[in-house]
């Protein structure tokens, strides 16, 4: 396969553009991710049809497939790292441009999927606040442009007829373990490698003629708009809650199923894909898919283009991230690619390795000088150094918070009873597990136990969505071991509620009423649609104090009385977290000096605990007061 075809370039713009609409925020592509895995089939198909067909003519060099590939990629890609690492010094926290010099160093060495993989805990900064974070499909790609030519290279010299099979081999293995990490480490079977090969392995399977492609004019327009259907249905009715295999593979086989319609001749979708806008968008896509992400974030966090956030404003991010792309793609990619002829291999690779060599050297000076932070003054580098906040200690996590699967509950720390103090049972996720400290130091002559775990609702019953493998062994646990064979005084029930929790809760306090245990719930606390010390710093900086404020999300107070009038109406004990917060409309944000109440979203520091547990526990002596006078 060596001729151009206008449709793939077409099948790029397929690809992009829900990209570019779902990161911006327009409504109707919440499955438009999955245009990365259409990116990783064409990949596939081009590379390794490329590959082959150069080895068989005998005119293949590794050197000079590497020089193409640097030629093709690296000048927009680091053009667009110099633009971006501007405007990261001039708007990340210090604590935040560490981060960003961490992921500009792994991108630079090709394994930024590694690196998102490593850092993608659950309370790592969000997504959205990552500008480098749309690298990591590059870091796949270029790390098969490594291992792909040197495989069929061999498989070429002493089985040549097999090249099929291996990627045939390939892609079953992957998928295979793709199969068992999306439920042992999701995050591993998102960004790595081994577990994305599958969909490079598919469109490679195509181009070594290993998979049938039809023939008839027929089979060629059923195969081509059945791809397209594929495709356009997971783009617009998939989204991020559907298992992640379900979204690649069907993406991937669409895909497949439209390059193949026009591998002979042109299908009717390869037709329209060839069409001359459509092309065009397939032109600029790499431009686009490097530009729009950066300039996303920035505009997210730092609003550095439109103050509003609306429809027009998207639009024209839209028109911004085009206008970009186009350039770049006019002024570096082109003229770079031209290059590839006249310009001697040591030449490039020696101005590549310098190049990222002080990249790389100035990545780590920056993380040396811990984020520059004699940019800012002293209070914002204060209040900002809680996006980096460590809560493992205070949330005993790997011990009595279970944030993996790996992890399991320490019962002899977590679960001891206290022969002289009552005992409670704290039962939950994070949002339980960042009362305990505060609880605890508050209320010393309780003895308060501890079992939560990651995205975990404290459910006596299976069906929550947030039902993980940890999260229901430990429920199991709890519910159907635990209360059953030992004797406390009372459970404790604290989540991240959300109103398709309420039904769970409900079966559970049935549960616990019939076995004549104790229950009180604590309910929601208030959240951020970003992390609290950003909103803050955010709002000294623009002399804005509401900011943090304007930004709480919405419905947590509806929530928490709903969910009062239900527990109190089910004879337990309801404590509204939210009101130890809030009062009149105004949440305390800080709890003393520059030490925020939160360190993200909505997860307490540890101070926040401490005020927040001092709060609760008033409230808790009250009933324990009306319970007293009750029994007597």
């Amino acid at each position: 396969m060596t001729r151009y075809r206008a449709d793939i370039d077409g099948l790029r713009a397929i690809a992009v553009i829900p990209v570019l609409l779902y990161h911006v925020g327009v409504p109707g592509f919440s499955g438009g991710f999955v245009g990365v895995d259409i990116f990783f089939v064409i990949s596939g198909y081009l590379i390794c049809g490329m590959i082959g067909a150069d080895i068989r003519n005998g005119s293949f060099s590794l050197a000079n497939f590497y020089k193409r590939r640097i030629l093709r990629i690296l000048p927009a890609l680091f053009v667009m790292f110099l633009v971006t690492s501007v405007l990261a010094a001039i708007y990340c926290l210090p604590v935040e441009l560490v981060d960003y010099a961490r992921s500009l160093a792994s991108a630079v060495a090709s394994v930024s999927n590694v690196y998102f993989a490593q850092t993608a805990g659950y309370f790592d900064a969000p997504a959205e606040t990552k500008p480098l974070l749309h690298t990591w499909s590059l870091g796949v790609e270029e790390q098969f442009y490594f291992i792909a030519p040197l495989l069929m290279l061999l498989v070429h010299r002493f089985l040549p007829k097999r090249v099929g099979l291996l990627f045939a081999v390939i892609a079953a293995v992957s998928l295979s373990g793709a199969l068992v990490m999306s439920v042992r480490n999701p995050a591993f079977a998102f960004y790595l490698t081994p577990f994305r090969a599958w969909e490079l392995a598919l469109g490679a399977l195509l181009s070594v003629e290993f998979l049938p492609v039809p023939e008839s004019v027929f089979w060629r327009n059923a195969s081509g708009a059945s791809g397209l259907a594929l495709l356009l249905g997971v783009i617009t009715f998939g989204s991020s809650s559907v298992p992640l295999l379900a979204m690649t593979g069907v993406a991937a086989i669409g895909a497949t199923l439209v390059i193949a319609s026009s591998e002979h001749a042109a299908s009717a979708v390869g037709r329209l894909l060839s069409l001359r806008p459509i092309v065009f968008v397939g032109l600029i896509s790499y431009s686009l898919y490097l530009w729009h992400w950066p300039l996303t974030v920035f505009q997210r966090t730092d609003a550095i283009f439109f103050t509003e956030r609306s429809a027009s404003a998207r639009l024209s991010l839209i028109a911004l991230s085009v206008g970009i792309a186009y350039l770049s793609w006019k002024l570096i990619e082109t003229p770079f690619r031209n290059l590839a002829k006249g310009t001697s291999r040591a030449a490039i690779f020696g101005v590549t390795s310098a190049t990222m060599a002080s990249t790389v050297g100035l990545c780590g000076l920056v993380i040396l000088l811990s984020g520059v932070p004699f940019r800012f003054p002293k209070r914002i580098v204060e209040i900002g150094s809680f996006l980096a906040y460590d809560s493992s200690v205070a949330f005993r996590t790997g011990r009595c918070f279970l944030s993996t699967s790996r992890q399991q509950l320490d019962t002899e720390t977590c679960l001891k009873s206290d022969p002289v103090r009552p005992n409670y049972l704290l039962v939950g996720d994070s949002h339980a597990a960042h009362l305990w400290s505060g609880l605890s130091l508050a209320m010393p002559d309780i003895n308060i136990m501890q079992a939560t775990a990651s995205l975990c609702r404290p459910a006596s019953t299976a069906g929550s969505r947030h039902d993980t493998p940890v999260c229901r062994s430990l429920m199991e646990f709890v519910f159907g071991d635990f209360l059953v064979h030992t004797k406390i005084d009372g459970v404790l029930l604290a989540a991240s509620w959300k109103d398709e929790d309420l039904p769970f809760l409900s079966a559970t306090l049935r549960y616990l009423k019939s076995s004549g245990i104790d229950v009180t719930v604590l309910g929601p606390i208030v959240e951020y649609d970003a992390a609290l010390p950003r909103l803050l710093v955010d709002g000294i900086l623009h002399d804005l104090p509401s900011t943090a404020s304007a930004r709480r999300t919405p419905g947590i107070r509806e929530r928490d009385l709903a969910m009062k009038r239900m527990v109190m109406a089910g004879g337990a004990t309801y404590l509204s977290v939210y009101d130890a917060i809030c009062r009149d409309d105004h949440c305390d944000e800080l709890v003393q000096g520059n030490i925020p109440m939160q360190f993200d979203a909505g997860h307490l520091t540890a101070e926040g605990a401490i005020e927040v547990g001092r709060r609760l526990s008033v409230l808790f002596a009250r009933k324990h007061a009306r319970a007293a006078d009750v029994s007597n």
